[in-house]
C-alpha cells in the first residue's frame, strides 16, 4: 500500500497544483468569469454582443495580466523549478502587468473584430465560414504564444508582437495541432465536464500553449545557431 501511495503521490501533487493555479486564475478574473457564465444564459445576438463588449473592455485590465501570470507559473514548471503557486502568481502578475495591459488592448481589439465578424458575417457559403473560423483559430494561437513569449523573453512589446507572429507561422501544422487540442479541451469542459473549468481547464491550455511555443521557439533558435 505504501508503494502504491508513493507512486500516486506525484499524480496527486499535479492535480493539486493544477487546481490551485486554476482557482487562483479564476479569482483574479471574477468579473470576467461571471460575465462568461452569463453568455451561456442569453440567447439574443444583441445581448451576446453587449456581454462580449464588456468582457473585451475588462480583458486588458484583468484577463491578460492574470493569464500572463498563469503562464509564468507554467513556465517555471517547464523549467522544473520548485515554486509556491499563489506567491509566484502574484509576482508574475505585478511584474508583467503593464506589458500585459498594453498587449491586451491590441489583442482585445482584434478579438472583438473577429467575434463580431463571426456573429454577423455568417454565410451559407461554407468557405466564408471556414475563413472566419480559421482567422479566429489563428488569433487564438497567436494569443497563447503572446502569453508564452511575455513570460519567456525580455523583448519590448512591439518586438514581442513581431516575434510571436513569426513563431505562430513558423510551424503551422504543429501549432494548429496545439490549437485543435486546446479547442477539444474547451469543448469537453463546457459541454460535458464543467467542473474542469473550475479546476483544470486554464492551466491545461496554458501548458499546451507554452509547450507549443517553447518547441517552435527552440527550433528557431537551433536553426539560427
Amino acid at each position: 500500500m505504501n508503494n502504491v501511495f508513493g507512486r500516486m503521490q506525484p499524480v496527486f501533487e499535479w492535480i493539486t497544483n493544477l487546481a490551485a493555479l486554476n482557482i487562483t486564475w479564476l479569482v483574479f478574473n471574477l468579473p470576467i468569469t461571471y460575465l462568461s457564465l452569463l453568455l451561456v444564459l442569453v440567447e439574443h445576438t444583441s445581448q451576446i454582443l453587449m456581454i462580449i463588449l464588456t468582457i473585451v473592455v475588462f480583458s486588458p485590465f484583468l484577463l491578460f495580466p492574470a493569464t500572463t501570470a498563469m503562464f509564468g507559473v507554467v513556465r517555471k514548471w517547464f523549467m522544473k523549478e520548485e515554486i509556491k503557486i499563489v506567491q509566484s502568481f502574484w509576482k508574475f502578475y505585478k511584474e508583467n502587468y503593464k506589458r500585459s495591459l498594453f498587449g491586451g488592448f491590441i489583442l482585445s481589439f482584434l478579438w472583438l473584430v473577429g467575434i463580431v465578424d463571426f456573429l454577423y458575417i455568417k454565410s451559407d457559403v461554407s468557405f466564408v465560414n471556414f475563413i472566419v473560423l480559421f482567422i479566429l483559430a489563428f488569433l487564438f494561437l497567436y494569443t497563447l504564444y503572446f502569453f508564452s513569449d511575455t513570460v519567456h523573453t525580455e523583448s519590448k512589446l512591439t518586438q514581442s508582437l513581431k516575434n510571436v507572429l513569426i513563431i505562430t507561422i513558423a510551424n503551422p501544422v504543429f501549432s494548429f495541432g496545439i490549437v485543435v487540442i486546446c479547442i477539444i479541451v474547451l469543448y469537453v469542459s463546457i459541454s460535458y465536464l464543467p467542473f474542469l473549468i473550475i479546476l483544470f481547464t486554464g492551466p491545461i491550455i496554458a501548458i499546451l500553449g507554452f509547450y507549443g511555443y517553447h518547441k517552435v521557439f527552440t527550433t528557431i533558435l537551433n536553426v539560427q545557431t
